[in-house]
């Protein structure tokens, strides 16, 4: 699933889902760690720029599902 925003605004909504909550927390301590540390190569270069300079986090209740059309 792909899409932007409409109705004027510039926010983007990432939606991810993890296995199981082991796996989230294995994402918390490693990867997600490791970018929010500003960790680098440690040889002085320069630091590619973020893609996003903050976050919200927001928390929804499913009132409706749907699985894939067709077959």
């Amino acid at each position: 699933m792909d899409g932007g925003p409409v109705e004027g605004t510039d926010n983007y909504l990432v939606y991810t889902r993890w296995r199981d909550e082991a796996s989230f927390q294995a994402w918390m301590e490693g990867p997600m760690k490791a970018a929010h540390q500003g960790g680098g190569s440690g040889d002085g270069g320069e630091r590619p720029k973020p893609a996003a300079s903050g976050s919200t986090v927001w928390s929804f209740e499913v009132v409706q599902q749907a699985g894939p059309v067709g077959s």
